[in-house]
């Protein structure tokens, strides 16, 4: 088999990636398609150098009946982490926190009763009734289903109501009891790099 010079550069890459082991993961690529697990997107809060992130972490089995992904957010405070959730009918895609996925034994709803068991959790009127996730694509159409692992990722991502959760209820969406108030930016999340290698699986 002759090995041409695009081929030799990126087994050359692949072997590199391999070598370099867990810390290869914050090597990116700019351009190009890029499956949803590598993706990284990023808001910017206009009036400082404050930098919000969302990515998608693997499980290592399903993360929700909806998709085999956890969304986490990285906020200048802390990480929050969400499944997937989808309606039948009109209803759309929407996201429903949860605990660190990579603490054993598994991550557990952070809602309250009557959607979940935590006493403390997040509440609908802490979502504003529905915590929804938007997915567009480079034509701003909007996803239809969650995104799973291998689908090609969102150009732009937007939770319109998790803002208004984090002003007010932000303890609600992290197992930091003493948490406060996270003012998050109104905006869409752009897409702005690709992992060379997606994150580590998760629990379960």
């Amino acid at each position: 088999m002759t090995i041409t010079g695009g081929l030799r550069r990126s087994l050359v890459a692949a072997f590199a990636v391999m070598l370099a082991g867990p810390a290869a993961a914050e090597t990116v690529i700019l351009n190009g398609p890029c499956p949803v697990e590598r993706a990284l997107y990023e808001l910017h809060e206009p009036e400082s150098d404050e930098v919000w992130r969302l990515g998608f972490v693997p499980a290592r089995n399903m993360a929700s009946i909806a998709s085999d992904l956890y969304l986490r957010l990285t906020t200048p405070q802390r990480d929050y982490w969400f499944t997937f959730s989808v309606s039948q009918g009109y209803g759309g895609i929407s996201v429903l926190p949860i605990t660190d996925p990579y603490v054993e034994p598994g991550p557990t709803s952070l809602l309250a009763p009557p959607y979940g068991d935590n006493q403390a959790g997040a509440t609908s009127e802490d979502v504003g009734g529905w915590l929804r996730f938007l997915a567009f694509d480079a034509e701003l159409g909007i996803a239809d289903d969650p995104p799973v692992r291998g689908d090609e990722a969102p150009a732009h991502i937007l939770l319109p109501e998790l803002g208004q959760g984090l002003w007010y209820a932000a303890s609600a969406f992290t197992s930091d009891a003493a948490a406060d108030r996270d003012p998050m930016p109104r905006g869409l999340f752009a897409r702005t790099g690709c992992l060379v290698v997606p994150p580590p699986p998760a629990l379960p």
